[in-house]
């Protein structure tokens, strides 16, 4: 299970085979940013934290500050010795009832709040901690605000203490953690009903990044293409939950956009479009902004009726990714032949094409002659218009 904020309800993730690059931070970190959207994923990416630092289960819980913790539904954690901890032992921990209290961002493992012989000698540890092979933790505040706390354990096996690096992997991982939840505490909220759900499904289906901002560029809704984006902050980047481009005067243009898209007076808001550049080889992103009226009452549009803005963001390279996968699946083309006929999608004749690929034109022709065959079009036009209905929708 995951966080559940929709019931303010503890939920947490649990241990099993995680997926995607164990050295690859920026696959973690977009598969948070996922998790932020479908809870059903947080399983997963507290296994992969898990592993990415060396733990046997990492565990998140997300709950009002006043409620009461329990371990009932952590892995790692024998019932039996869920029930003993609230009925005793939770008044000696030394960590959980004080984690919740922390400032968002504080990580601390059960060695620096005890000399090491005295904790050893502790009953707690003696008489619950050990007998349950747990050998050493690191607790860390994830979420301290809006009347909703979070709380993240690690709990190790093995012999041995985590170290500087593997705590420092953990702690680069809150920020991301704690912008997941607040995605999810969102989205929650505004779209809580049936039509709500089938609204955020349909936003989530979009290849397109789609956000829905305030008018000082707070995020209030972001679809999970608008989410791995972030996630990647590569050309659009978050900080404090507000949107911004990875330069100055990027951010300052993007921002003066949102303002006049999402302005307090409806009759003067006008949309706008703008390149938002990413360091080479990466093509610039393409972001469209456009205003919510407030006599809209779509379910979007009910978060927030005054003074809100609708982004879409195109990134044309991971389109382009996702067009060539349909082309393969739904018309049998080849590899090579999907590649030419997205290039050629773009409106570029078949000599740029050789050129942008560094193939020959005349191969090229013969891949567009089998192309035309094999996706029933005749024409350039015609295979533009049928490249632009691939790209709406993601293929995963």
């Amino acid at each position: 299970m995951g966080p559940t904020t929709a019931a303010d309800s503890a939920a947490a993730g649990n241990l099993r085979p995680g997926s995607g690059d164990l050295n690859d931070p920026g696959s973690l970190i977009e598969a948070i940013y996922e998790a932020g959207f479908d809870a059903q994923r947080w399983p997963g990416v507290c296994a992969r934290i898990a592993r990415r630092i060396g733990a046997q289960y990492v565990n998140l819980t997300v709950l009002p500050p006043e409620s009461e913790f329990t371990l009932d539904e952590w892995d790692g954690i024998d019932d039996a010795f869920a029930r003993s901890y609230a009925q005793h032992y939770g008044r000696f921990d030394p960590l959980v009832p004080q984690a919740r209290r922390w400032p968002a961002g504080t990580l601390v493992t059960d060695t620096m709040l005890r000399p090491l012989a005295q904790h050893e000698r502790s009953a707690f540890v003696q008489e619950w901690v050990r007998p349950q092979r747990i050998y050493t933790v690191a607790f860390a505040n994830v979420l301290h605000e809006g009347g909703m706390g979070g709380v993240l354990g690690a709990l190790r096996h093995e012999t041995r203490f985590y170290s500087d690096d593997e705590l420092d992997a953990l702690r680069a991982l809150l920020p991301h953690l704690r912008n997941a939840l607040r995605v999810h505490r969102h989205t929650a909220s505004c779209l809580r009903d049936e039509t709500g759900r089938a609204s955020a499904d349909a936003l989530d289906a979009l290849a397109h990044g789609v956000l829905i901002v305030d008018a000082e560029a707070r995020i209030v809704v972001a679809n999970r293409a608008a989410t791995a984006l972030l996630a990647r902050a590569n050309g659009l980047r978050c900080e404090h939950n507000t949107l911004g481009a990875c330069s100055a005067a990027a951010t300052h243009q993007l921002r003066d956009l949102i303002a006049r898209a999402a302005g307090p007076d409806e009759r003067t808001r006008t949309g706008g479009a703008m390149l938002i550049s990413r360091p080479p080889p990466d093509e610039p992103l393409q972001a469209l902004i456009s205003p919510l009226g407030a006599q809209r009452h779509t379910d979007l549009a009910h978060v927030a009726r005054t003074g809100t803005a609708m982004l879409i963001v195109i990134d044309p390279q991971s389109l382009r990714r996702g067009v060539e996968t349909r082309l393969i699946a739904l018309f049998g083309l080849t590899p090579a032949e999907a590649r030419v006929a997205c290039e050629v999608g773009k409106g570029l004749n078949p000599k740029d094409v050789a050129e942008a690929l560094q193939v020959l034109p005349s191969t090229v022709r013969t891949h567009l002659h089998h192309v035309f065959a094999k996706t029933t079009t005749r024409r350039q036009a015609e295979l533009m218009r049928l490249i632009a209905q691939l790209a709406i929708a993601r293929g995963d």
